[in-house]
């Protein structure tokens, strides 16, 4: 059994997910915040907010999003980047019940991704 320090060093040293062939994306300025986002959260369960924003700006540079996941990005843009999402006319601090779904399933495919290295079909 893995005891709560060892999880906490594996879920810090955890990689960061990009989407493939895009990891050379993410910004040192990126992975400092991922680093700092999951210190913050120790125990936690799924990946981060800022962590499936990442993966989703990766994403979105391979692949258009659908509808519900451009809405998901644009919300988390939101939180992480308020004046340039306001900027270029994307801000937005809400998403449907629908929207809240699709992030938690994509944290947790992020997570077991992360922890096992073996994603389960998103």
């Amino acid at each position: 059994m893995v005891d709560k320090f060892e999880k906490g060093i594996r879920q810090f040293l955890a990689p960061i997910i990009a989407y493939q062939g895009w990891e050379d994306v993410v910004t040192d300025e990126m992975k400092n915040r991922i680093q700092m986002e999951r210190l913050a959260n120790p125990s936690r369960e799924t990946a981060t907010d800022f962590e499936a924003m990442v993966y989703l700006h990766t994403a979105s540079l391979a692949t258009p999003l659908s509808r519900e996941m451009t809405d998901v990005y644009s919300y988390l843009f939101s939180k992480y980047y308020t004046e340039q999402a306001k900027k270029i006319d994307v801000y937005t601090d809400k998403i449907t019940e629908t929207e809240q779904r699709e992030l938690s399933n994509l944290k947790k495919w992020i997570y077991r991704k992360q922890i096992t290295g073996k994603p389960q079909e998103q």
